[in-house]
C-alpha cells in the first residue's frame, strides 16, 4: 500500500514534538493502525488512490489537533485508535459534504470487507451465503449502523473505543448494535443456514441486554 510517506513522516515528527509521547510510540501508532484506517476509508470512499491521501491526512489533522490544544490531544491520545478513527470518521463526512457526493454504498467494496476475518457473524453470513447477498445487506444498512457492526465485528473494538468514535455514550452505542444487529438480521431474514442466524440472534440479544 503507497501512502505519501513524507507527508506521513513530517506530520509524525511533529506530532512527536508537542504531545508528550517517543518518536517511538507514535510511529508504533502509525504501524498499528494505518492499514486499518486505510481500509476503513477504502470501505467507504472506494477509490485507492482517495483512501491514501486520506489515510495520510489522518495524521496530519491529528497533528493539527494536538498542536492546537495540547492539554485536550493528550487526553485523546491515551485511546489512539479512537481518536485516529474518529479523525477519519470526519475526513469522510467532510469529503462527502465538499464534493455533494452520497457515500458510496458497501455493496460496491464490501468484497474486501468479508475477505478479511471469517469467524464472526457477519463474516459467517458471507460464508453460507452468495457474497451479492451480503453486499445487498450491507448496502441497506444506514451508515452509523454500517460503522458499527464494521467497527465491532471485524475491527474488534470495545464499546467504550466506539463511543469515543461516534461522540456518544456506551448506553447508545449498545442501542445501535443492537438495532443494527436486527437491521442485519431482518435483511438477511430466511437466507442464513440455521446456526449462523442464531448467532447473529444472541449477538443482538447480547447488545440489547446490554442497552437495557
Amino acid at each position: 500500500m503507497k501512502f505519501e510517506i513524507c507527508l506521513v513522516i513530517v506530520s509524525c515528527i511533529l506530532l512527536v514534538k508537542v504531545a508528550n509521547i517517543t518518536e517511538q510510540q507514535f510511529l508504533g501508532f502509525y504501524d498499528q493502525y494505518s492499514d486499518k484506517l486505510y481500509r476503513y476509508i477504502y470501505f467507504r470512499v472506494g477509490s485507492e488512490e482517495l483512501a491514501q491521501d486520506l489515510t495520510s491526512e489522518v495524521f496530519l489533522k491529528s497533528w493539527e489537533y494536538v498542536n492546537r490544544d495540547k492539554a485536550s490531544s493528550n487526553k485523546q491520545l491515551a485511546n489512539p485508535r479512537a481518536f485516529f478513527y474518529q479523525v477519519a470518521r470526519n475526513l469522510i463526512t467532510d469529503f462527502y459534504r465538499q464534493k455533494d457526493k452520497s457515500p458510496l454504498s458497501l455493496e460496491e467494496v464490501a468484497d474486501k470487507v468479508i475477505a478479511d476475518k471469517q469467524d464472526g457473524p457477519l463474516e459467517q453470513a458471507a460464508i453460507s451465503l452468495d457474497m451479492e447477498s451480503v453486499k445487498a445487506a450491507l448496502g441497506r444498512l444506514n451508515e452509523d449502523y454500517r460503522d458499527i457492526v464494521i467497527w465491532r465485528y471485524l475491527d474488534e473494538m470495545e464499546i467504550k473505543e466506539i463511543a469515543q468514535i461516534m461522540e456518544k455514550s456506551d448506553g447508545a452505542v449498545r442501542v445501535l448494535l443492537s438495532r443494527a444487529l436486527s437491521n442485519l438480521k431482518g435483511v438477511l431474514n430466511g437466507q442464513l443456514e440455521p446456526q449462523i442466524a442464531e448467532e447473529i440472534s444472541v449477538q443482538e440479544q447480547v447488545a440489547g441486554e446490554e442497552a437495557a
